[in-house]
Parts: C-alpha cells; structure tokens; sequence
C-alpha cells in the first residue's frame, strides 16, 4: 500500500505543478500579445511571434507532466506487480497493461512536445492572403508535423489502453481486495475530467486509511 500511497502524492504534486505552469503560460501569451499591439488584421508573422511564448512554455510543460506521469506510473507497475505475486488472476493483466501504458505515455510525449515546438513556426510561415499560394517552407513544416501527430496518436491510443485497463482496473481491484471503496471511486475518476483531479487525493486516502487497517495487530 505504501507504493499506491506514492503514486497518489506524486499526482497531486504533478497536478499541482502542471496547473501553476499553465497559469504562467497564458498569462505570457496575454502579456506578449499585449506588447506586440495586434492589430485587427494582423499577420500570420505576428500571430507565430504573439503565440510562441505560449507553445514554449507547454514545450516545457508537457515533458514535466511526462516524467511526472511515468514517476507515478512506473510505481504503481511495481505495486501490481507486488500484488500479482500473491494474486495472479486479478493483478498480473493490470501489471502488463500498464507497461504498454508507460510506452504510450513516452511517445504521447515526444509527439507532443515535437508537435508544440513547430506550431508557432508553421503559423508565421502561413500564407498572408487568404487563398495565397502555400511557401514550400510551410509544406516541408507541414509535412514533418505527421510524424509528430503519429507519434501524437499512437502514444495516446497505448497510453489509454494503460490508463483503463492497468491504472483503473489495477487500482479497481486494489480497492476491492482491501475493502476499500475510496480507492476504486478514486480510480474511476481519474479518467473523467476535473474530476481526474479529485481521483489521485481518492486513491491516497483510500491507500492510507487500507494501510491504517494493515498495520493494526
């Protein structure tokens, strides 16, 4: 239970974290588009350089939120993995799915993060009339932002394959052998949103109050 514990505390802590940096990113986009005095028709030149502070601070985000995810994934793995050791049946699916969970979390976040560095490139270099013929420099940009999308795509798809079946039915059933219903609400909110924010403080208390009972002789 100790390591459920650990899993819960790094998500609220990167919860936390990712919140205060999305805070501090649009605060900068406001601040630069302010500075750069947009007009009513401004340029796609002036649209890249008002955006680029926003898309280079969630390029600083999106690798935080990464490793924080893969800290607290990676740790409920070795929970699961525990647990498989004394129930096969119920834990050794999760265990494995999981694993494909932390693979797509890895790619989601190199396709992301490629993805959010080439944006504010690609607006500036759009054509300014509408119906203008497409530089080639857009084209090349444009091209090379499919790799960025597969990588997008394929991790997304792995990591909710991870998400539902190893993270959720994982702790689903941690809630159920330890007779605690606090974990396995906690589990299901963590895939519904704003209610995903609730869901890691569920699972925490859930795993002290189950660790609580543990201990006592």
């Amino acid at each position: 239970m100790r390591k459920i514990m650990w899993f819960g505390i790094i998500q609220i802590a990167g919860l936390v974290a990712g919140s205060i940096v999305a805070f501090y990113a649009f605060a900068a986009v406001f601040s630069s588009i302010a500075s750069l005095g947009l007009g009513p028709n401004p340029t796609p030149a002036q649209v890249g350089a008002a955006l680029g502070p926003f898309f280079q601070s969630f390029v600083f985000v999106v690798p935080v939120t990464v490793i924080v995810d893969l800290m607290a994934t990676v740790i409920l793995m070795f929970a699961l993995r525990d647990l498989a050791r004394v129930d096969r049946d119920k834990f050794a699916t999760p265990s494995i799915l999981v694993i494909i969970g932390i693979a797509g979390i890895v790619l989601a976040g190199v396709g992301g993060t490629l993805l959010l560095g080439s944006l504010p490139d690609l607006i500036s270099r759009a054509p300014v009339t509408p119906g203008g013929a497409l530089p080639p420099s857009f084209l090349a940009l444009f091209g090379s932002l499919g790799i960025d999308f597969a990588l997008l795509g394929l991790g997304g798809i792995l990591a909710l394959v991870g998400l539902i079946g190893g993270q959720i039915l994982g702790l689903w059933r941690v809630g159920t052998r330890y007779n605690e219903t606090t974990i396995k609400v906690g589990a299901i909110f963590t895939i519904i949103p704003l209610l995903n924010i609730v869901g890691p403080i569920l699972v925490l208390i859930g795993a002290l109050e189950a660790k609580g009972r543990l201990a006592k002789p």
